[in-house]
C-alpha cells in the first residue's frame, strides 16, 4: 500500500501530550494530510527522533509535491 503524504497538518508534538495513545519507541507525532487509493483523510505518523519528524516539515517548506511511503515494507504493517 502506497500513502502520499501531501502536508503536514501539525507537529511534531511530543507524545508526553498523550502517552497512552503512543505506540513504543515513538517520542514524537505529527498529523499529516495522507491519500491512500485516492481517497483524503488527515492521519497520525509517530517517530522515535524529533530530527525525523522535521525532515517531513522542511520537505513541505520546499516544495508541494508529496512524500510517497510504501507501507508493506514498514515493520507492523501489511
Amino acid at each position: 500500500m502506497i500513502v502520499k503524504i501531501w502536508d503536514v497538518i501539525e507537529g511534531p508534538i511530543s507524545t508526553e501530550e498523550y502517552p497512552d495513545e503512543a505506540p513504543d519507541g515513538a517520542n514524537w507525532y505529527m498529523v499529516c494530510r495522507t491519500e491512500v487509493d485516492g481517497e483524503m483523510s488527515d492521519d497520525n505518523f509517530w517517530f522515535e527522533d524529533f530530527d525525523d519528524a522535521y525532515e517531513w516539515q522542511k520537505h513541505f517548506m520546499k516544495t508541494i509535491e508529496p512524500l510517497e511511503i510504501d507501507m508493506t515494507t514498514m515493520y507492523g504493517y501489511n
